[in-house]
């Protein structure tokens, strides 16, 4: 059994420290590259994004505060336990698919201090956060308070000094000098990747079970984290670019500059000294986003199991720490093995290609449900409704399949060949269907 010991103060905490970790400080260069001083607005359109699908959280979360969120809500629409497993292990392939990604932008930072290979300094921080995420939630989440306290304070720094730089840069510019309509396609391709950055509201929903009065906790923490956290990522972007060319910022996040991206930023507008500083910052807030990722895949991994998709060690919990210790370790482990799987970017668009499809189904999960009821039941409701039909959800489906579609057709090294990201990241996703079945197949011998 979980402890329920989370309050609404540290349910906001844990998201926004999430959020922050996860995209600024780890993907700002690549997207810049790719959108160059348009950054900004790419941000935008992926935080409306990120809002449409937050609002479907925020009432299926208030009906149904389980871990597991996005199995529990598609056994709930459409009544298939095998649907229910492959969103649950979609949601689990994403987390950990993060994890590894930001594991890697950590050792992008890491090695301003230490000149040892990228690929072991992200094995060691995953196994480290893992040993700290064994030791209890409450640790963990005392722990990111003080982390997401650091991360906030480095990216205020950042826009307080560099406000004095915004205006010097066209910031309607596209890369290459394009003009804001001639950018459409970069600006999209950079969107797909930054959506990245506002993974982390959704995980709220996947420790419900530990968030005292879920119901109504849940439901506000998603929304005001993912709203506090779209503000710092504006300001930032828009500084960022004021500050270092959008190809600078690229070449650091690559490892072609010494600094990480935001070090860089804060180089060149606070001054020679502070890029140490803002490294260590930006290690507090990757390391802290890679213990929330694993906290909730190993969550997600306890809810399957519970539901009966996993086998029932998965939920087993260790009698003092009241974690699942079981589920941690097979966490850790799928997250070291992703690493393998491609760099920072690759990671990072594998991430969202899942998202889009996770966020596409919690969408229409909420409108099923209420074409199901006829009427809507959750007093925490998504607003703009037309009827019982929720028009934000079915906005955000369409955009959600829209995006998943169209956005990940490059190509993609997996053990020396070559495939399109969509397509591996679809075979990926649908390993699903044989883990379901070699387990049902377990169960029914054991019946026997």
């Amino acid at each position: 059994m979980l402890e329920r010991s989370i309050s609404l103060r540290q349910a906001i905490v844990y998201g926004v420290g999430v959020i922050l970790g996860a995209g600024i400080y780890a993907l700002i260069g690549q997207a810049a590259a790719i959108a160059g001083n348009l950054v900004w607005l790419a941000f935008i359109v992926a935080a409306i994004i990120a809002l449409l699908t937050a609002f479907s959280y925020a009432e299926l979360s208030a009906r149904f505060p389980k871990e597991s969120a996005e199995a529990v809500y598609a056994q709930k629409a459409f009544g298939k336990k095998w649907f229910a497993f492959f969103i649950g292990f979609v949601s689990l392939i994403v987390m950990l698919l993060s994890a590894s990604a930001v594991a890697l932008g950590f050792a992008s930072y890491f090695k301003y201090f230490f000149p040892l290979p990228s690929l072991l300094v992200a094995i060691l921080v995953i196994i480290i956060c893992s040993i700290i995420n064994f030791f209890g939630i409450q640790e963990s989440v005392k722990l990111n308070n003080i982390f997401t306290f650091i991360e906030a304070l480095g990216l205020i720094l950042i826009i307080v000094f560099g406000l004095q730089f915004v205006g010097s840069v066209n910031l309607f510019e596209g890369p290459s000098g394009l003009n804001i309509f001639e950018s459409i396609a970069p600006l999209f391709s950079s969107i797909a990747l930054i959506f990245f950055a506002y993974l982390g509201f959704e995980q709220i929903a996947n420790i419900s079970e530990e968030i005292v009065n879920p119901k109504k906790n849940v439901p506000l923490a998603i929304v005001l984290s993912l709203i506090i956290a779209t503000i710092i990522y504006i300001l930032v972007a828009i500084v960022a670019v004021s500050v270092v060319t959008p190809t600078q910022l690229g070449l650091a996040s690559g490892g072609g500059i010494s600094e990480g991206p935001l070090a860089l930023v804060a180089t060149n507008s606070i001054g020679p000294g502070f890029g140490f500083w803002l490294s260590i910052i930006a290690l507090f807030a990757t390391g802290n986003t890679i213990l929330i990722l694993l906290i909730v895949s190993s969550r997600i991994l306890y809810g399957l199991s519970e539901q009966k998709l996993l086998p029932k060690c998965l939920s087993i919990c260790h009698k003092k720490t009241k974690t699942p210790y079981v589920a941690i370790a097979v966490s850790a482990g799928i997250g070291i093995l992703f690493l393998f799987f491609g760099n920072l970017e690759q990671l990072g668009n594998l991430t969202t290609l899942g998202t889009f499809l996770l966020f596409f189904v919690v969408n229409v999960a909420l409108i099923a449900l209420r074409l199901k009821e006829k009427k809507i039941v959750s007093k925490v409701k998504s607003p703009f409704n037309i009827g019982y039909i929720p028009l934000l959800a079915v906005v955000g489906a369409l955009f959600c399949g829209f995006m998943f579609f169209t956005q990940y057709w490059q190509t993609i090294n997996i053990l020396g060949f070559e495939l399109p990201m969509f397509v591996f990241g679809v075979i990926v996703f649908a390993l699903a269907f044989p883990i379901h079945w070699a387990f049902d197949l377990y169960i029914s011998k054991r019946k026997k």
